[in-house]
């Protein structure tokens, strides 16, 4: 008897762990896919960056031309 009472109560802590398992294996998966829409948001953010920073350095190029231009024609005129 003492038997049987000890091998149910085994098979309903090993039910009980796996139930336990399959619940941390969850809210793991979660978690990742969290932090995986949170990284798509850094690389779409990351993209934007990018984007103004290739436009700040054409303006800057062509200031530097204009200006590069304007003295190259004060000192022919000088």
């Amino acid at each position: 008897m003492l038997q049987t009472t000890l091998l149910i109560s085994l098979f309903v802590i090993e039910i009980v762990a796996f139930g336990w398992l399959i619940l941390e294996a969850k809210m793991g998966r979660e978690k990742r896919e969290q932090i995986i829409q949170l990284e798509k948001q850094i690389l779409k953010l990351e993209k934007v960056i990018i984007s103004m920073e290739k436009t700040i350095i054409r303006k800057l190029d062509k200031r530097k031309k204009y200006n590069e231009k304007k003295n190259t024609k004060r000192i022919k005129t000088s």
